[in-house]
């Protein structure tokens, strides 16, 4: 599939829950591209997969690759993933009343935890598959850029 014809299923593909793992539909080990939507606003775009080569998409005994991304963003883990630092800071930390304040200064509550129940409550992705890294950076570049009819992704726009 050419590159402007991958695009549309990033916007009207099948929508699936972060809070719905583990997804049987994505490939134990792929390169592609994916879009996080709050709602039918678009957040966020990524590939993942750079550094698969084909003999190892082929001959794949653990995951990597898109399912591996996916799985990190539905984390919520701050300290390994800036999608989930990107989420706690716009929609978590600013939501945080006095009361939540004090249990995460009391140690009670983690940023992690709040920011890995927001992703699973709230967002969910798109996911198409690429014959390679090149054509994925393409896409994720374009949708960047503002390729889908939802314009340019919220928290990283191009």
């Amino acid at each position: 599939m050419s590159t402007e014809a991958a695009i549309p299923g990033l916007e009207t593909g099948k929508l699936f829950s972060f809070a719905d793992w583990p997804n049987e539909e994505i490939p134990l080990v792929s390169v592609g591209v994916y879009t996080v939507w709050m709602g039918e606003q678009l957040l966020y775009v990524g590939y993942s997969g750079r550094n698969l080569r084909p003999h190892e998409i082929k001959n794949a005994k653990k995951a990597k690759g898109l399912v591996t991304r996916i799985k990190s963003h539905r984390s919520g883990l701050r300290n390994s993933d800036p999608f989930c630092i990107y989420v706690c800071d716009r929609f978590v930390i600013p939501k945080l009343d006095s009361a939540s304040l004090e249990r995460l200064a009391a140690g009670e509550q983690l940023l992690d935890g709040l920011t890995r129940r927001f992703i699973r409550q709230e967002l969910s992705y798109r996911f198409i598959t690429t014959d390679g890294s090149e054509a994925a950076r393409k896409i994720e570049s374009r949708v960047r850029a503002g390729a889908l009819a939802a314009g340019k992704p919220l928290l990283n726009p191009a």
